[in-house]
């Protein structure tokens, strides 16, 4: 488990719960499509043993953690920060709850023994841990069984704006691109598939689509 040397700063606070507002954009039929849209193409580039176990990190309204009991047969463990959000996903996931167990859990500091899951989902999640991403992805790492798999999706700064950002706010230790990569073959995560958007808005901010296996 990683241990945070100081308390969570309000920046911090306020980015790892999402607004009402936020809540609807991801919930709107648009997002809750790419959603699914996003997890298939992945599921393609992965291998799971029969029946896995499963985590999801910040599971929302469990879109992905049913994908992965439809198409898996897996065993989820679904989390999220937000006691809430987590109530409307045990809601929505009633029909397949023999399957799920629902934990409210921080993702810098998981709750569960080493090398517990064959896989660990997180969809737009480590963006919102501002200075924790990399507690986060130490944790999956720790989680992950040998051969397990980090499959994720989240916004990205492009190299050239992260630099600017880290010399403006050097505390903030941004999620970066390169940083990004780095950190995840620091721990043993190489990635298999890697890759992020092409909008007008790449050379700032970039959405990535990733699979990642723990060697």
């Amino acid at each position: 488990m990683v241990e945070r040397a100081v308390a969570d700063n309000w920046l911090t606070k306020r980015m790892m719960r999402l607004t009402h507002f936020e809540k609807w954009m991801m919930d709107r039929p648009q997002r809750v499509q790419r959603a699914e849209r996003e997890a298939l193409a992945l599921f393609e580039h992965i291998s799971l043993p029969p029946q896995p176990h499963c985590l999801e990190i910040g599971c929302g309204h469990g879109i992905v953690t049913r994908l992965l009991v439809e198409r898996f047969g897996a065993q989820v463990m679904a989390t999220d920060l937000d006691p809430a959000q987590l109530a409307l996903a045990r809601e929505g996931l009633a029909d397949i709850d023999e399957n799920v167990e629902f934990r409210v859990a921080d993702a810098r500091e998981m709750p569960f023994d080493e090398a517990q899951f064959d896989g660990v989902f997180s969809f737009g999640v480590l963006h919102h841990v501002p200075g924790g991403w990399r507690g986060a992805v130490a944790e999956t790492a720790r989680v992950l069984g040998p051969g397990g798999w980090f499959v994720f999706t989240d916004l990205v700064l492009a190299p050239g704006a992260g630099r600017v950002v880290q010399w403006l706010l050097p505390r903030l230790d941004p999620l970066e691109e390169t940083a990004l990569h780095a950190c995840l073959t620091a721990h043993g995560l190489r990635l298999v598939h890697y890759e992020h958007n092409a909008d007008p808005w790449r050379a700032i901010m970039r959405w990535c689509t990733a699979a990642a296996q723990k060697t």
